[in-house]
């Protein structure tokens, strides 16, 4: 039968090497920062980051203490802690994605002495795109893809309008493009993705062209499992109407170890179900476009108490920097290993899906039918009963020619009633058989895409 050949597929394909990694949408949200994190937790996190699979690792780059110095310009840009940055991706072969972060006090619009004045929006645009085209000029060879500050919709991240954020882009885009044309440009990973009216203004503001001045769409998303195709759905419908065709990024997204903050109530009991969870998100946000996730590789005692324990790593600040991988590093990194088998089970698993809804549906209309073709068989055989006792009366009746013709005009009328019942039945043999068919094999799809389901958790 072909749900047999199909479950075989599905299982064969088990069998079938695959080249680890090859496609895989991990990535990694180290809360590295190029400026002010120790060597040794850089090093750490770009170790950790390699052993995970992953294919690009997510870096803060400040261009304040690179540019900056006591509030004026800096002689000559500080190199120091970009350069770690560069070595490690050289070292450890993995690309980084660098955020361009922290706007000088000599360009903000915040005052000086403003306590978060790096968050501010520039007050010339086009200077604070000059400086990252510097940025990417640097780093040329190590970072190919630099996002334009972090939650820029957020009030804590970026203080400054949407359409002062579109200036930002544009001139960033337009700066990195021309020191470092290879480069890759990403918008800044929006925390609310699903209110379409901040993107919006900056797609409106004049001047700007922005919602031409990135390549990578990027986007937050945590949640419940259930929720996660929608979100990203969601946010490409919204930039797909305004001509983005390219890929989308999540650059965050984890889920915590701590059964207090676990949301999910599909996820709860502590670090078992951070792995079922990220194990299945993965999943859901690949499966509805998402090309690379950016997991949060290790916990970070300074975010609010719901994100402390997001890290696939709890990794100690002390000499060393020792790390206890949770059983989620496991589960991420066995999910890139497997990828490109995984992506074939899931594609097997919605065909299986698919058809048993599809099977269903036509079992469901065959349904209706055979009981309008019961209904009508059952109006015949009661007129073909009430035929057969004319016939019988009028039989054992005392013969005359009225009862003779009346006899014959009753068995007229039976053979009709025979035939009418006949094809009636015909009818109501072939729905019934169509039904229980196609509800068979409707459970057969059902049963491959679980047996599917039990080898992808596997």
């Amino acid at each position: 039968m072909r749900w047999l050949a199909a479950l075989a597929a599905c299982s064969v394909s088990l069998l079938l090497p695959a080249a680890a990694g090859a496609d895989s949408p991990v990535s990694a949200h180290a809360m590295v920062h190029a400026c002010c994190t120790p060597y040794g937790m850089k090093e750490r996190a770009f170790a950790e980051s390699k052993a995970l699979g992953a294919n690009v690792i997510r870096v803060d780059v400040e261009m304040g203490p690179i540019f900056e110095l006591f509030g004026q310009p800096r002689p000559q840009p500080d190199w120091h802690g970009l350069d770690e940055v560069i070595e490690l991706s050289q070292r450890y072969d993995l690309p980084v994605l660098g955020i361009v972060l922290d706007t000088p006090s000599f360009l903000s619009t915040c005052p000086k002495r403003w306590p978060n004045a790096g968050h501010c929006a520039a007050a010339d645009a086009g200077e604070y795109g000059r400086l990252a085209g510097e940025l990417a000029a640097h780093a040329r060879g190590a970072v190919a893809q630099w996002e334009i500050v972090n939650e820029p919709d957020g009030q804590w991240a970026f203080e400054g309008s949407a359409e002062q954020y579109a200036r930002m882009l544009a001139s960033s885009y337009d700066a990195i493009k021309a020191r470092a044309p290879e480069a890759r440009v990403a918008m800044g990973g929006v925390m609310t993705p699903t209110s379409p009216s901040w993107v919006e203004r900056v797609f409106a503001t004049p001047g700007t062209d922005a919602e031409h001045k990135y390549d990578i769409a990027n986007m937050h998303i945590r949640g419940r499992v259930g929720d996660l195709a929608r979100g990203v759905a969601g946010w490409r419908a919204l930039l797909g109407r305004h001509g983005f065709r390219g890929p989308l990024w999540v650059t965050e997204h984890g889920y915590s170890a701590d059964p207090a903050y676990q949301q999910d109530p599909a996820y709860v009991g502590g670090e078992p179900a951070q792995a079922g969870y990220l194990r299945h998100s993965l999943l859901a946000l690949a499966e509805a476009g998402a090309g690379q996730v950016f997991v949060t590789l290790r916990d970070n005692p300074t975010l609010e108490p719901k994100y402390v324990s997001e890290g696939l790593v709890d990794i100690q600040e002390t000499s060393g920097y020792p790390a206890r991988r949770r059983p989620a590093f496991e589960a991420v990194r066995r999910l890139g290993q497997r990828w490109p088998e995984l992506r074939a089970l899931l594609a097997e698993q919605r065909g299986h899906e698919w058809r048993a809804a599809q099977l269903s549906q036509l079992a469901a209309a065959d349904e209706t039918r055979l009981r309008q073709w019961r209904s009508g068989r059952g109006d015949v055989s009661g007129a073909l009963r009430a035929t057969r006792r004319v016939i019988r009366r009028v039989s054992a009746a005392r013969s005359s020619r009225r009862r003779r013709a009346q006899l014959a005009l009753a068995r007229r009328q039976e053979r009709r009633l025979r035939g009418a019942f006949k094809r009636f039945d015909l009818r109501v043999r072939g729905y019934a058989q169509r039904v229980a068919g196609n509800r068979l094999e409707a459970f057969q799809h059902a049963l491959a895409a679980l047996d599917c389901a039990r080898r992808i958790d596997g």
